[in-house]
């Protein structure tokens, strides 16, 4: 997205976005999950270049009046590469008026979701699905307490050990959308699910989940809409249809 009347990006968070630019080399093959399903990919980040101001960079959305970026898409980027702990830390360090980041469909390499993403303190929409990231997610993602959007689906090296799941929704009241799906979560519907009362959508299939799912859901989350949980083969319960 382009602000086209947006005050300059200030310098550091210029330098910043040119310094995460040379973590990654662009290979087409790392969002051909883009192409096969008709959403177009290409690699934003070839117009980033340090002659010009951000807040016109392909990706980038600029606040109009501050020219702080609030915004990064990068989802179908062709990014492929590493993100590393100490690395990421000093550079997101940069952001901290961003409320929305989207990296879904590249190729992260396995890279952790590391704490250095609990710095976007004003964060509303987080999407790392389908990006390659593994290992297991910090409980810190809770420290988001303003998400009203998570998805971390399709990540086939993520995993969430009990008690996990309760320790990542603790603080996420606004939540509206929780996407879980393909995640590794092997451990019974917390209760903690219950508390988030805005969720309008939930997707947890393929997830180990076991056990009885909570018959009153719907009485405890009046708002939601959508619920996946198929390919659970150790969960039971009544399922109440999706609205």
């Amino acid at each position: 997205t382009t602000c086209l009347h947006a005050e300059l990006c200030p310098q550091n968070q210029s330098f910043a976005l040119l310094q995460f630019k040379k973590l990654f080399s662009l290979d087409k093959s790392a969002s051909l999950i883009c192409d096969d399903n008709g959403i177009p990919s290409y690699p934003k980040l070839q117009s980033w270049d340090e002659t010009t101001n951000c807040c016109s960079w392909d990706g980038v959305e600029c606040d109009v009046e501050s020219g702080h970026v609030i915004g990064l898409d990068l989802s179908c980027s062709w990014l492929y590469g590493t993100i590393h702990p100490n690395s990421s830390t000093l550079l997101f360090s940069n952001f901290p008026h961003l409320q929305t980041l989207n990296l879904a469909f590249n190729d992260f390499n396995n890279s952790p979701i590391s704490s250095a993403f609990t710095g976007f303190t004003r964060l509303t929409h987080l999407n790392l699905s389908d990006s390659g990231f593994s290992g297991e997610i910090s409980s810190e993602i809770s420290l988001l307490s303003k998400l009203t959007s998570l998805d971390l689906s399709r990540n086939y090296g993520l995993r969430l050990k009990y008690p996990g799941f309760h320790l990542l929704v603790r603080n996420l009241t606004q939540l509206r959308e929780l996407c879980l799906g393909r995640v590794n979560i092997s451990s019974v519907i917390p209760n903690s699910l219950l508390n988030l009362t805005s969720l309008t959508r939930i997707s947890l299939f393929d997830c180990g989940l076991q056990g009885k799912f909570p018959d009153d859901i719907l009485f405890y989350l009046p708002n939601l809409k959508t619920l996946r949980l198929d390919f659970n083969s150790d969960l039971t319960g009544h399922f109440p249809k999706s609205k």
